[in-house]
């Protein structure tokens, strides 16, 4: 998305530093000298001073002869650095000397100026600042601050390039294609993701090869072995066509920040990257948010659309301060659901009541449906159940933190013997980690 401006633009004459320099430096040089004369000198001085400063603004490229473009893209991430371009064109037949500021949405960070480029005549400069957007959602950049400065370094000209626009911040695209360049280059280890297919998992015909010390006996192809002499193994790919919901809680547990981001946009970008990797495998992939009500609720479908589409749904989902119904969207969930699905679980518990609340209703998902649960651990809690006792206040919260690990270990040890798969880790391994179990699942034919 480019916005450019080569249209009129008013601008205004500055003086640099170096004028007042010159002025302080002559004012003590001609103080000793007499009056008359010190007056004189001044005066010529003065004269050379402004003549020299009109000359600079003169050589000055102004905002006529620069025209300026910004591109940014078209969907901005949520957490990362993102490129923003300003192209800088020169029409005049003299060398520009520009500094510039960008003017990003409040609460991105990022380097935003440029003390000093060199446009050559009748040329042009590519900068690329990179810019983090804290949360997802629309926000608006303002003009780029552009000066244009003369040899002498003196004077110039300074103007605003009038390069207002609109952005939306959606969750991280760029770990999406990330993925996806490394997937094509067989590096996914890069991202600490496993790649994981084996003989005798799955259950759709894939090839055949030689047997191997551990295959099970059997998968060995009798026919096969009979007319080559030697054991032949059939392998297996994983089933295609599967039914995948990734249910997100937007609960008051997922407010809590977790680094820059909170536990939900973890969840969400973790989300966003599984429902792009079990899209490519072939399965349908569907959306359910969830709160006190069902937020939204986008059915299981195949293909790059409904990868768009679950994006979309994302990219305005808030967090709210109220307790998730479990049951409520678990319900309106299965009644939609016309075949066996793999349900990703995205929430978080704290304490006994929700614990024992998502007990009740995740249990009764088996076996119809397989159940994920994928909780995020808290570093500072980990910090404080271990932290040195030394008074009665430190022995307090120890304790509290203590209570808190115990009781969200227990919920989730209950859960696994009940039959979920269970998920707990922190918040900056959640999208790896999720992706890692999404591939186990699909190569034991747990689904």
């Amino acid at each position: 998305m480019t916005d450019r401006t080569d249209r009129p633009i008013r601008h205004r004459l500055f003086v640099t530093t170096r004028v007042a320099v010159a002025l302080a430096i002559a004012a003590a040089a001609v103080a000793a000298l007499p009056a008359v004369l010190a007056v004189v000198l001044a005066g010529a001085g003065i004269g050379v001073l402004i003549a020299l400063v009109v000359a600079d603004a003169r050589r000055a490229a102004r905002a006529s002869d620069i025209r300026c473009e910004r591109t940014v893209p078209v969907k901005l991430s949520i957490g990362v650095p993102n490129p923003v371009d300003v192209r800088l064109v020169n029409t005049s037949g003299q060398r520009a000397r520009l500094s510039l500021r960008e003017t990003p949405p409040v609460g991105f960070s990022g380097e935003r100026e440029v003390r000093l480029v060199e446009v050559p005549p009748h040329g042009e400069v590519q900068i690329t600042f990179h810019f983090t957007p804290p949360r997802r959602g629309g926000y608006r950049f303002g003009p780029v601050a552009l000066r244009c400065i003369g040899g002498l370094g003196l004077a110039g000209w300074q103007w605003q390039a009038p390069l207002d626009q609109d952005v939306r911040v959606y969750p991280d695209i760029m770990a999406v294609s990330r993925y996806a360049l490394l997937a094509r280059r067989g590096a996914l280890r890069e991202l600490g993701i496993r790649a994981l297919r084996r003989a005798g998992e799955g259950t759709e015909f894939e090839s055949l090869r030689d047997y191997l010390p551990g295959d099970d006996y059997g998968d060995i192809d009798w026919k096969a072995t009979s007319r080559r002499g030697t054991p032949v193994t059939r392998l297996y790919e994983v089933e295609r066509s599967q039914v995948v919901v990734l249910a997100i809680d937007v609960g008051r547990m997922m407010t809590a920040m977790a680094g820059p981001l909170s536990k939900l946009d973890r969840a969400v970008n973790a989300a966003l990257l599984l429902c792009y990797l079990a899209i490519e495998h072939g399965d349908l992939v569907g959306l359910l948010v969830f709160g006190r009500d069902v937020v939204r609720y986008v059915p299981p479908r195949k293909g790059q659309r409904q990868f768009h589409a679950i994006l979309e749904a994302l990219y305005s989902v808030e967090a709210r301060v109220e307790e998730p119904d479990y049951a409520g969207a678990m319900a309106y969930l299965t009644s939609r659901l016309g075949r066996r699905a793999l349900i990703v679980l995205m929430t978080d518990i704290v304490g006994r009541g929700p614990s024992e609340r998502l007990l009740k209703v995740v249990g009764a998902l088996v076996p119809r449906h397989l159940p994920l649960v994928i909780c995020q651990r808290n570093r500072l809690t980990e910090v404080e159940a271990s932290a040195s006792v030394d008074d009665e206040i430190s022995a307090f919260r120890v304790a509290v933190a203590q209570d808190l690990l115990r009781d969200k270990a227990e919920a989730l040890a209950i859960l696994g013997a009940r039959g979920s798969l269970i998920l707990d880790v922190h918040p900056e391994e959640l999208s790896v980690a999720a992706v890692n179990r999404y591939l186990e699942i699909k190569a034991r034919g747990r689904l």
